[in-house]
Formats: C-alpha cells, sequence, structure tokens
C-alpha cells in the first residue's frame, strides 16, 4: 500500500530525477571514453568538464544521495510489486536495476576509494594500462557495467520522456543516440586500450613511470576489493531479505483473498489484498495498455469503474492531475492507482496495444459530451454511373480523388472528419472553435469543396463520362460528440437529432435540384446573409415539425461578410 495517498507515484518520481542524475554522471563517463579515439590527453581534459564536478563536495552529496535514495526506492518499488509479470521493457529495466548496486560497488570502490583514500590520482593512460595490460578480464567488466548502467538509465530516460508530447519531434533520433552513444564510447575505450599496449610495448619504463605518476601503491587493489565485498555482500542479504518477505506477504495476502474483480464481461478475478487493478489483470495473464509500467504518468491504463466505484478511494492529487489532462469523464480512473477494497467491475476504455500519444492531452468532448456543433454531409452523385464500364483500379483512383479533394477543403475551413460511408462522409465543425464560428467554417467548407471538385473535375475531364456532382446539407444544433467504436479502432464523430436532420437535409439536395442546402439554424448561428438564396419550409422525416432551409443553387454567391451571428 502507498505510504500516504499517492505516495507511491511521488516515490517514483523522486526515483526518476535521482535516476536522471545518474544517467548525466554515467553520460559524462561515456563522452571520456570516446574521446579514446584522439588520445589520453583528450580524455584526461574531458575529466576536468565531466567528472571532476562530482568529486566536490556539492557533487558527491548530489551524485551519491542520488544512487542512494535510487537504489532504495527501486528496493521498494520490487518489494511493492503484487506480480512479477512484466512488459518486455520492463524486464531488463528491472532486472538490471536490481543488479546493478551488486556489481557497481567493486568499480566505486577501486575509484573513488582509492582516490580519497589512498591518494591515488586519476589518470585515464594508468587506468586503460591496467585494464588491457595488467587486468583484462576487469576491463572487460568495466566496459560491460558502464553499458548495463547506460542501459538501466536511457531506458528509464526514454520510458519517461516519450510520455511528453515535446518529446515525440525527438523519439527517433533519442533512440539513435542511445545506440551510437555507447558505441562511440566502445571505439574509443578500444583505441585507447590499443595505444597503452602500443605505448607499454615500446617503452618498457612506461607502466613503472605511471604507477609513479599516479601515486600507485601496492595493496591498494587487495583492500578495495575487500571493501567492495563487504558491501555488496550487505546488499545481497538486503535483496534476499526483500525477496523472503514479498513471499510471506503473497501466502498471508492469498489465504484472504476474498474479493473479485468483474473485468469487461468475463469471468471474476480474484483480487490479492492490495494489489492495484493493473497488478490483478496482469497476474491473471490479461492484456491491459500500460506504456508507463504502471507508474501513474501515462493514463493508457484507464478504465471506466462500474459496480463498487463506492469503495473506492478517490484519487490522490497525482493521478486527478493525470484525469483532468485528458479530459476524463467522472467514474474514470487509472488502473494502476486504485486498490479494491471489495467486489468491483471495470471496462477498459483503450485497446491493450495503446501507445504512447494516447495518454497526451486530450479535449474534453473526446469523453462524450453534448455540444452544439454544425453537421455536414456530403454525397458523391451518380458514383454508379461512374463506376459503369470501368475496371475497379479506376473506380477506387476516382474515389480516393474525390475524398482527397474534400479531405483538403475540409482541413482548409476546420472541419473534422467524423465518418465515412461508401461515396459520402460526415463532417463535424466547431468543436474547438465554438458553434458560431464552425457555423460559419462548415459554409466556408461547403464553398471550399466546390471549389476543389470543379479543379478536380479539370484534371480528370478525359477520365470522366460526366463531370463529377456533389451534394451538402448543413444544419447545426446540439449532438453527443465523443469518441466511438471499437476499441482498436475509435473515431471522434457525433450521433443524435440534429446529425440526422444534417442527413435528411443533404438528400434533399436532389429534390431540390442544387448542390448545397443550409438549415436556417446554421445561417443565423454563421451571421451570414443568404438572402439572396431562395428559403423553403420543409418537413424532415422522422422528426415532427418543419424546418426553414436555404437553397444555395451556386456557391459562388455566398457572400461571406458576416453580421452578429444569433445566439442559442
Amino acid at each position: 500500500m502507498p505510504i500516504v495517498p499517492g505516495g507511491t507515484a511521488v516515490l517514483f518520481k523522486i526515483r526518476l530525477y535521482a535516476g536522471l542524475v545518474l544517467l548525466l554522471f554515467v553520460t559524462g563517463h561515456l563522452i571520456s571514453a570516446a574521446l579514446g579515439v584522439f588520445s589520453f590527453q583528450a580524455m584526461d581534459a574531458s575529466r576536468a568538464v565531466f567528472i571532476a564536478p562530482w568529486r566536490t563536495l556539492p557533487g558527491t552529496f548530489v551524485l551519491y544521495g542520488a544512487m542512494l535514495t535510487h537504489i532504495c526506492l527501486a528496493l521498494w518499488s520490487f518489494y511493492q510489486r503484487n506480480t512479477l509479470r512484466l512488459k518486455a521493457w520492463e524486464i531488463p529495466q528491472t532486472v538490471l536495476g536490481l543488479i546493478l548496486p551488486l556489481v557497481m560497488v567493486g568499480h566505486l570502490a577501486g575509484t573513488r576509494l582509492a582516490i580519497e583514500r589512498f591518494g591515488m590520482k586519476p589518470d585515464y593512460a594508468q587506468e586503460l594500462a591496467y585494464f588491457w595490460l595488467q587486468a583484462p578480464v576487469a576491463g572487460v567488466t568495466q566496459f560491460v557495467l558502464v553499458l548495463m548502467v547506460w542501459t538501466h538509465g536511457f531506458i528509464g530516460f526514454h520510458t519517461w520522456a516519450r510520455l511528453k508530447e515535446w518529446f515525440q519531434p525527438w523519439r527517433r533520433i533519442s533512440l539513435s543516440i542511445g545506440v551510437l552513444w555507447p558505441a562511440l564510447a566502445l571505439a574509443g575505450y578500444i583505441a585507447g586500450g590499443r595505444r597503452a599496449m602500443e605505448m607499454a610495448a615500446a617503452d618498457p619504463g612506461w607502466l613503472a613511470m605511471l604507477s609513479k605518476r599516479v601515486n600507485y601503491q601496492s595493496g591498494i587493489a587487495e583492500k578495495t576489493q575487500a571493501t567492495s565485498l563487504t558491501i555488496a555482500s550487505i546488499y545481497l542479504a538486503i535483496l534476499v531479505l526483500i525477496l523472503v518477505a514479498r513471499y510471506v506477504r503473497g501466502v498471508i495476502a492469498r489465504r484472504r483473498h476474498n474479493i473479485k474483480l468483474q473485468y469487461y464481461g468475463g469471468e471474476a478475478l480474484s483480487v490479492t489484498e492490495g494489489a492495484t487493478v493493473l497488478e490483478v489483470l496482469r497476474t491473471h495473464r490479461i492484456p491491459h495498455a500500460s506504456v508507463c509500467g504502471g507508474r501513474g504518468r501515462c493514463s493508457t491504463c484507464r478504465v471506466k469503474v462500474g459496480k463498487g466505484a463506492d469503495g473506492v478511494e478517490p484519487p490522490s492529487e497525482l493521478e486527478t492531475r493525470v484525469l483532468e489532462r485528458i479530459s476524463a469523464a467522472p467514474g474514470v480512473r487509472l488502473a494502476c492507482q486504485i486498490r479494491p477494497t471489495q467486489d468491483i467491475e471495470i471496462a477498459p476504455l483503450l485497446p491493450a496495444s495503446a501507445i504512447a500519444e494516447d495518454g497526451f492531452h486530450k479535449p474534453g468532448y473526446l469523453a462524450g459530451s453534448e455540444v452544439e456543433v454544425a453537421i455536414a454531409f456530403v454525397d458523391l452523385r451518380g458514383s454508379t454511373g461512374i463506376s459503369e464500364g470501368r475496371l475497379p483500379y479506376d473506380f477506387v483512383f476516382v474515389l480516393n480523388q474525390f475524398f482527397a479533394a474534400i479531405d483538403r477543403a475540409l482541413i482548409d475551413t476546420g472541419g473534422h472528419y467524423a465518418q465515412f460511408n461508401g461515396d459520402g462522409l460526415m463532417a463535424i465543425y466547431g468543436l474547438e472553435s465554438g458553434v458560431h464560428q464552425g457555423a460559419l467554417d462548415a459554409i466556408r467548407g461547403a464553398h471550399a469543396m466546390m471549389e476543389r471538385i470543379a479543379e478536380l473535375n479539370e484534371r480528370l475531364a478525359e477520365e470522366l463520362p460526366a463531370p463529377l456532382a456533389i451534394g451538402v446539407g448543413i444544419h447545426t444544433g446540439e449532438a453527443i460528440v465523443g469518441s466511438m467504436g471499437p476499441p482498436a479502432h475509435p473515431i471522434i464523430s457525433a450521433i443524435g437529432d440534429h446529425v440526422n436532420v444534417a442527413a435528411r437535409i443533404e438528400a434533399k439536395c436532389k429534390e431540390f435540384g442544387v448542390p448545397i442546402i443550409v438549415s436556417d439554424a446554421t445561417v443565423k448561428r454563421s451571421g451570414l446573409d443568404l438572402s439572396n438564396f431562395k428559403r423553403e419550409t420543409v418537413d424532415v422525416r422522422g422528426r415532427e415539425g418543419q424546418i426553414d432551409i436555404w437553397l444555395v443553387d451556386d456557391a459562388a454567391k455566398i457572400k461571406f461578410e458576416t453580421k452578429d451571428p444569433v445566439k442559442a
């Protein structure tokens, strides 16, 4: 259980920042190693920039404080886990996080302890000569250790950063750096090692000179190894105690469990006491989205809580911020943050294959809300005639050209494609700009569609038996708007009475022989003056009462000078 409400998320954040400090530290080591391609002097010069600051009193406090904090929180997180069923990227991250402290103590004792306690002077020529000539196994171990630290740190950084919208343009560059950086360091390490071997072969007294220069004393290696062995033994004992404590806790929890989780209409799942919903799903091998690995950052594990919601503690401040970021509706929670204390029923809101982008900021209407918008239905006239006598490829080509033209018009006028139906589509206007601008943009959109279709007819004149023609019906009113459809392929669409009216209006384009019909409600919201067009009052199938419509026989005659729009 969290120490305080939202405490687990707070600890994750502290652990993250401590990890970033350590990643910065190891990055400096890789830079210095890469400079081995040039010379020992270049490597030693880089030490003043990338390593020496960590050996000052403030640097030592920050570095070792971050190291101890990161290790302790990693152990605490490992103990808290109620299941060890992990995603693929979490396995190396977790395994490296547990074994790195065990193998790092030798490096720390052999460098920092030798410098501070025995007065050795750091020197890359001496270090490389030692690793390549006197202790080659230690040399391989040294570089593998640095590579392990880098891999662990980079996975952690990338897992955190990919949840940020600002990071998306840099993702591929970041992955490239993650691979190339240690490769460059390895090249420098090999080049420096070969240089040390050549210099030792050329001058038999070179190694003795290095030992004197760095103030090497016999017995230092044995003394540092004894210290590192003591520290490693203590850490290993702590790790064993945690494993035993996890096992005992699991035995006790399994004897107590009598809570059931009903998941998306499936069978009831047993809930281990103290486990989060995400951990319960993982324990039962049920795929569920969780880009951040259950750290309460990405929101992709969000679920709709049904029965049993009253038995779930309210969201912490951090969870609340994440839910607000995506404009979550009431009853939506993060599966990684809720721990059932009674029977509970949940339904996933994203497919198990959800990606980081699914957790980015989302406007409120995606969750489902009643919004006043302008709806435009567009239909291609005579598509059957176009297909007659043509190869399927040719017909599909024409259709794709048609949709490309309409899509360009929607983009230019702020429309949102919402539905595709054979040779027609539905578009929504005003989702973010508001109904008055949306109504105006919808009429502008119809005008732009006519221009695009005219351009398309000119371009395909030799391929079409007759020019393409469309009908556009536009109506404005309240509709239920949200992200709808199968979990793996949702779209932003709208349903409701006013959506049906827009569809019926478009159908009347054929009846009146005009390309565009706009409802009077849309005209009033837009602030446009369409008095130069004919006005009709018509019945709408499936709806009581009549509505007023404007018959636009030529989009070029629309006057886009607006007056004050009529408010609802």
